[in-house]
Parts: structure tokens; sequence; C-alpha cells
């Protein structure tokens, strides 16, 4: 089993908890009970079901488990770890002293859980800091952007590969089950989590082709037509052709998460498209120069969305009239849609986000084109983490 996965080192755990502790104490609230996949891996080194409880002051945090205690002593960097025991008894377990006002994450857990918790807790109160964990979060640690950055350089590589395979006869289906399937087999780790409702992602290599591009229908500016109408999104069994496509990957190290976009064509670019591709290119190049400490990023949407007009590609910028999305770029860590959030009402960027911003292009049914690159947020600036040129034509 320790040959099969690498821990979290203990100073990340401790720096985390510390972190959490200090915000619970200031916010009046005598402890944290953690019970999402993304929280109880990064509070403990362990994300399967489970439980994990951080007091603020007078004890040791509390690692619950379900089932397969050995491993979770293998790798929970919390050193008291349960059995989980019956739900009805979870505070009872946890010996949390009463009156107390516990946070918990009620934007992720069912309604009804929640209200069977509630009405399990009697003198406890249960508050809602979802929001406070996601924005503990958001800022990450050296370790944490390492990991994005290894994640971003296997899809930099995979971008190469799919150049050597692509043809106009591959479906979209293809070519994204193949790079998939590439990912893997070179050290791409897996599952990509989502916090948005309803918002399930299965590929990790998002292959769009500019005939079934469509407008947005979830979480991108841009949708593929999908294989059914229970999920009418992502790759589709249409034809690439010689029509320009985009590949948006996300990589995946560790359980951290990359985010890049670039855009391909098997033979070359027109004269028209060039034009174009070199619009998102200042647009990328506006962000490089941009993203850094205090700046806040609703102004810098509303300069980023100016620049388009003066483009001239506004009418085509992150979708078309009323579909158009009202971001530009989001954060990237254990989930693919982190804080902070690139957007109109978006806040200050501070040293340690990371996030992804992605200018696209798209005249529905007819052109797709893209550019999408990870940043981490530093005291001076940013570092790009994809560093793949911004696209490729295919010698066919």
């Amino acid at each position: 089993m320790s040959e099969s996965y690498s821990k979290i080192p203990l100073s990340e755990i401790e720096s985390r908890i510390t972190k959490l502790r200090h915000q619970l104490k200031k916010d009046n609230i005598d402890g944290a009970i953690l019970l999402s996949t993304p929280e109880l891996y990064y509070y403990s080194g362990v994300g399967y079901d489970g439980a994990v409880y951080i007091p603020t002051e007078g004890g040791e945090p509390v690692h619950l488990v379900k089932r397969n205690a050995s491993l979770a002593q293998a790798f929970s960097q919390i050193p008291q770890i349960q059995q989980f025991g019956r739900k009805s008894k979870l505070f009872e377990t946890l010996d949390i002293i009463q009156p107390a006002i516990i946070a918990i994450e009620k934007d992720v857990l069912s309604y009804s859980f929640v209200q069977f918790l509630q009405s399990k807790a009697k003198n406890i109160q249960l508050v809602n800091c979802s929001s406070l964990f996601r924005q503990l979060r958001s800022i990450k640690s050296k370790y944490e952007i390492n990991q994005i950055e290894r994640a971003a350089k296997l899809v930099d590589l995979s971008y190469e590969y799919c150049t050597e395979i692509a043809t106009p006869e591959m479906t979209e289906i293809e070519l994204s089950l193949r790079l998939e399937s590439w990912l893997l087999e070179n050290g791409h780790d897996g599952f990509i989590t989502t916090y948005g409702f309803n918002s399930e992602l299965l590929h990790y290599a998002y292959v769009i082709s500019s005939q079934s591009s469509t407008l947005n229908i979830h979480f991108t500016p841009i949708s593929g037509r999908g294989l059914t109408l229970k999920y009418p999104y992502g790759p589709s069994r249409q034809k690439l052709g010689r029509n320009p496509f985009i590949v948006d990957s996300c990589g995946n190290s560790q359980g951290y998460i990359s985010d890049t976009t670039r855009t391909f064509i098997c033979g070359q670019f027109d004269e028209e498209t060039r034009n174009q591709l070199e619009s998102l290119q200042k647009i990328k190049k506006f962000l490089q120069r941009n993203l850094k400490p205090p700046i806040n990023l609703g102004n810098l949407y509303n300069d980023v969305i100016e620049l388009s007009k003066e483009l001239k590609i506004y009418d085509y910028f992150m979708g078309t009239s009323t579909d158009r999305v009202a971001f530009i770029g989001h954060g990237v860590g254990l989930e693919l849609d982190e804080l902070p959030v690139f957007y109109p009402k978006g806040p200050n960027l501070v040293s340690g986000n990371v996030l992804a911003c992605e200018p696209k292009f798209f005249i529905q049914d007819k052109k797709v084109l893209g550019i999408e690159d990870t940043y981490a947020i530093t005291d001076s600036g940013n570092i790009i983490l994809s560093n793949s040129p911004d696209s490729f034509e295919i010698s066919t």
C-alpha cells in the first residue's frame, strides 16, 4: 500500500489546521466538522468517506472513518483516528462540549442530512462555513502550486501527442479517449472534481470541433454536443474535419487540477483565423501583464471586455448575446471551479491564488478558438504554469 500513494507533507496539514483554527476563533466558532471529499483530503491527506473534526481550542483534531481504517492509519496526517459509528451519535462520538457553535458545509451537504444533523445537535448550533473553507483553500502553498504545475506540464506534453495522432477523419470522442488514455498512462491522477451543482465532468481532454461547437450549456463558454441529451455537452461523434478544434484539458497531480486549452487544425489556419487567434493572444499578454496583487478582478474583467471590443472580436468573445458567460477565469486547485472567480464582481487578487484564464472565441457550428492557461499569483506578478504553444497546425 505504501508504494501506491504519496502522502501530503505533515507540515502542509498542520499549517492548514492552524489557519482554520485562527479563522474559527476570530469568528467565535468552536470547531469545524468537514465531510466533503475535498475538505477531508485537504485537512487529513485522505479523501474517502468519513469526517474530520477540528476543535478551535482545547483538543486535537479527530479523523473519523466509516470503513478501511487501515488506509487512514497509513496515510492520514491526523494521529487520532476513530470509527465513524452511527450518524445519529456523531456529536457524542466527537465528544463536543455543549453548548457550541460548529461550522459545516451546508451548501454541499444534502438538505435532509443537514436537517438530520441539526435534529441530533441538541445544544449545538450548526453554521454554514463553506465560503470560509473555500477562501482558505484559494490561497495555495508552494507544495500545492508545484502539484498544479506538474499537472499542467503533463497536459503540455499531451498536446504534442495530439499533433501526432489527430486526423480529419477522427471523431472528437475518439481523440478525447486517446488523449485521456495517454494522460493516465503518463501520470495523470484521474478524477476531476467540481464544486458546482450538477457539473459532472467525465472527460479530462474535452475536444470540440468547429462543426459541433454550440452555445454554453453548462460551465464553459463553449460546449460540444456530447453523446446524449442527458449530458448534452462535451465531445461528440462529429469528425474533426479540416476546421479548427480545441482541446480543453484538465491535468491532475495528487488531486490538484490544472486547466489548459489549445487550438488545433488538421492543415493550416486561414488568414482570418490567424488574425482572430492573434487577438486572443493579445488578451493573453494583457492578462500576463496585469494579473498581480492587489488588482481587482472585477475591474480587470471590464478591461478585458473593452479590449475585446477594440480588437473587434467582442461579438463572439466568451459566447454570444444572452449566452455569453459572465466570467473570463476561475480558481483551480482540488476542484476545477475554485475561488477566486474572474468576473464583474470579482475580488482583489492575493499572492497564492491560482486561476485559469480562458479567452475563447466561437461562431456557432462554424468556428471555435481558445487559449486557456493556469496562472500562479505571486507577490509581484504571476507565473504561467502552462507553457505549450497557443495553437498547432497538424500536417496531414
